[in-house]
């Protein structure tokens, strides 16, 4: 024998070929599972850029923001000067046209009623037989005087002589009268009275002016005169420069009543020509459309705001309209350079969110459905968040905060922090670019994350709102303090101070949002807040009354085991709560068939599994577990309580059936004793409360079947029932450690004994 052993013969080698990039990429791509996440990580890449671009207005500057260098513009570009195109606009209109219509049947009236007249004049002997309206017409006052009966003889001779019997010269005159007033007919004329009472817009406004321009139709709609109100006037007319005025010289007869029909012509020539409000409209309209915008210039450098002054909301327009310059000076080779840094930085995060989920919360990845909600959500957050930044609003920290808190509801503290910080730069990025955005929105996200371990009641987020209310405005203000470098001057800064108080407002509006949201976020996302477990304790609940009265011995086993389970998940840091729900509800599924379980036979009363076989009993035993699943999908039960009731038992073995099974099988007929057979379906517990809860029904059921619970005895029960299920596996997918194994023990003992303590025999007490 060799001193070093005998020698070993060489085996063959079997030459495996090291699998290629190219082979381990396709392999991967070959599972569904990896082919789903590659397909909503490409999904969530593209919804933050849409969301980013959409939302973007392109603009960083926000009102308040310190221009330390000043702001130049990067292009030539021209911004419409409001105030020169206000002007001008009134200027247009001041110069607008105002329409009149003629109503060229006035001037047939009015012949008629000075032919009347002058007869009613001609046919009297004096003054006295004439009515003092009339003679008013012709500007003759009935006052008795000489100048007026002067007046009036005047214009009694002139209407007719001694030999005139048949009229004649009252026709010379109203012919010579209807060629006078030719040029009226034609055009039109009104009075000055008449003018400032029916076309002037304000009744108060002063008196019409004769530069007024017009514009006058006839009843089809014809223009006949583009001027101004004087053309039209008929006291301007009258004038010798007038057109009435030079035309009395071609009109002999007439010419002698110069005067008299002048003043009836100012007395009765009215309602020629009217105001056409809605001509005069269009025309305005036509001039406001047609007004050209003053623009103001500005050159490639020129300064939109001056160095160390604050953006204010006169610069904002001017800042935006260069944003749009610079945009369109783009060429396509730019655009797509800045498309790719988006893509790729959006890339990265999504990567890098990615690989932090499968080391930290690997469960997200498990669920599509669950996992595109939360993508969804985060791109909504990320286009609210971008297009709420812009002013006036500055509220980006409302859909910021209402993601990142119900994150941390939904998944936890450390998922929460990340989708702070991912989301937080992509919205910052997207939007000012300025490092203290970012830090202000990252000190509220994560303050606002902290407090989210466990929600016990509505108030605390009520409570959250405020607190977060006051860390925002000292983290807005304290940024503040930075830029500024002075303390006064940001207390003196009423924009920065503005911006702050935004900030505390939407924190605390965005915490009232989520707090009357909860039931939504519950529903949406399949998850169980403290609120909802609260109620779901009251025993009205309809399943645990139906349990009450079908299965009393179950619906009291429950209720101590609930008891126990939660004390013993409090001493390990798990959910006490949701351990003490689930333990109310983990057996429900034994309403269906109540009289097969022991805690349901009362005394006297004969166990139906004495005349089934024990494979038989062991199928309605181990299937109170679906029939309690059934139930508790049909009445809506939260899906959190789901694994508690499927999970209780694990795969734990069914041992008294499966020894009764062992002890009557013969040689023959071994297989019928199989242990697979008498085993519960599972899952085993996935969690730390669900594996609380099982061994709390285990420990409270076999305590019953001890004769002299002392604490010994309890102590071993305990301790044997844990070790069982321990070396059995059923604790190798919940995380459990072995510290917590021997916090629950003792917290289980603690229990029992409180139960089964003893007490004081009274006089006179009859030993049961």
């Amino acid at each position: 024998m060799s001193f070093f052993g005998t020698r070993r013969s060489r085996q063959a080698r079997v030459f495996r070929p090291t699998p290629s990039l190219w082979d381990r990429l396709l392999a991967a791509f070959r599972d569904y599972r990896v082919l789903t996440i590659v397909l909503l990580s490409a999904a969530a890449v593209c919804g933050l850029l849409l969301a980013t671009t959409l939302g973007s207005s392109g603009l960083r500057w926000r009102e308040g923001m310190l221009a330390f260098s000043g702001i130049q513009s990067r292009v030539p570009f021209r911004i419409v000067d409001v105030e020169g195109s206000r002007r001008a606009i009134e200027d247009a209109l001041e110069a607008a046209p105002l329409v009149l219509r003629q109503n060229r049947d006035v001037v047939d009236r009015l012949e008629s009623l000075l032919r009347t007249q002058l007869s009613v004049v001609a046919n009297t002997e004096s003054i006295n037989q004439v009515s003092e309206d009339l003679l008013l017409s012709f500007g003759i006052r009935k006052d008795g005087s000489e100048t007026e009966r002067t007046a009036y003889s005047v214009l009694r001779n002139q209407l007719s002589t001694p030999d005139d019997s048949n009229g004649r010269r009252l026709d010379e005159l109203m012919a010579e009268f209807s060629q006078f007033i030719s040029d009226a007919r034609r055009l039109g004329l009104v009075d000055q009275q008449s003018a400032n009472r029916q076309f002037a817009e304000n009744p108060d406004a002063p008196a019409m002016q004769r530069d007024q321009p017009i514009q006058v139709l006839d009843a089809a709609g014809t223009v006949l005169h583009n001027g101004v109100l004087g053309d039209v006037l008929l006291e301007d007319q009258l004038q010798e420069t007038g057109r009435l005025g030079k035309n009395w010289q071609l009109y002999g007869k007439l010419a002698v009543l110069r005067k008299p029909v002048e003043a009836w012509l100012l007395s009765n020539l009215k309602n020629q020509l009217g105001r056409d409000a809605q001509a005069t409209e269009v025309a305005r309209t036509k001039i406001e459309e047609t007004a050209r915008d003053v623009y103001q210039n500005y050159t490639a450098g020129a300064t939109l705001v001056p160095a160390g002054v604050q953006v204010a909301a006169i610069h904002r327009d001017a800042l935006q309209y260069e944003q749009e310059a610079f945009e369109d000076s783009l060429d396509s080779g730019q655009r797509a350079l800045r498309f790719l840094g988006r893509l790729l930085l959006t890339t990265v995060l999504v990567l890098l969110f990615g690989i932090f989920l499968k080391h930290a919360r690997p469960a997200m990845l498990e669920d599509p459905s669950r996992l595109l909600l939360f993508l969804g959500m985060g791109c909504s957050t990320v286009f609210l968040g971008v297009w709420a930044s812009q002013d006036p609003y500055r509220a980006e920290v409302i859909p910021l905060l209402a993601a990142v808190m119900i994150t941390a509801i939904v998944y936890g503290q450390a998922v929460a922090i990340m989708t702070s910080f991912v989301l937080t730069l992509l919205i910052t990025a997207s939007t000012t670019g300025s490092l203290s955005s970012f830090v202000v929105l990252m000190i509220v996200s994560v303050a606002s994350v902290l407090p989210l371990r466990r929600i016990k009641s509505r108030l605390i987020m009520i409570k959250l709102g405020f607190r977060l209310a006051a860390v925002s405005f000292v983290a807005v203000w304290a940024a503040g303090i930075l830029e500024q470098s002075s303390l006064p001057d940001a207390w003196k800064n009423s924009g920065l101070l503005l911006t702050a108080l935004k900030y505390s407002g939407s924190s605390l509006i965005c915490c009232y949002l989520v707090a009357g949201s909860l039931p939504f976020i519950e529903q949406a996302f399949g998850i169980v807040t403290d609120i909802s477990l609260l109620e779901l304790t009251g025993v009205s609940h309809p399943l645990l009354q139906e349990l009450a009265r079908r299965a009393p011995g179950t619906y009291n086993h429950s209720i101590m085991v609930a008891a126990m389970a939660e004390a013993a998940a409090e001493a390990i840091g798990a959910n006490g709560l949701l351990t003490r729900v689930g333990a109310y509800f983990h057996d429900i599924g034994k309403m269906m068939k109540p009289e097969y379980f022991i805690e349901n036979i009362t005394d006297g009363a004969e166990n139906p599994h004495r005349s089934l076989a024990p494979n038989m009993s062991t199928l309605i035993i181990i299937g109170h577990v679906k029939d309690g699943l059934e139930l508790a999908e049909e009445n809506n039960l939260p899906e959190a309580l789901h694994p508690f009731i499927t999970q209780h038992h694990g795969t734990t073995l069914v041992e008294y059936f499966y020894r009764e099974a062992a002890r009557k099988a013969d040689s023959d007929h071994r297989s019928e004793a199989e242990e697979s057979n008498f085993r519960y379906p599972g899952p085993r517990p996935q969690t730390r409360e669900a594996a609380v809860l099982m061994v709390a029904d285990a420990v409270e059921s076999a305590s019953r079947t001890l004769k002299e619970p002392t604490s010994k005895r309890i102590q071993s029960l305990v301790h044997e029932i844990i070790l069982k299920r321990l070396l059995d596996g059923q604790f190798d997918e919940c995380n459990l450690q072995m510290n917590e194994l021997r916090r629950i023990e003792e917290s289980l003992v603690k229990s029992l004994l409180a139960q089964h303590h003893g007490r004081v025999r009274y006089p006179g007490q009859r030993t049961a």
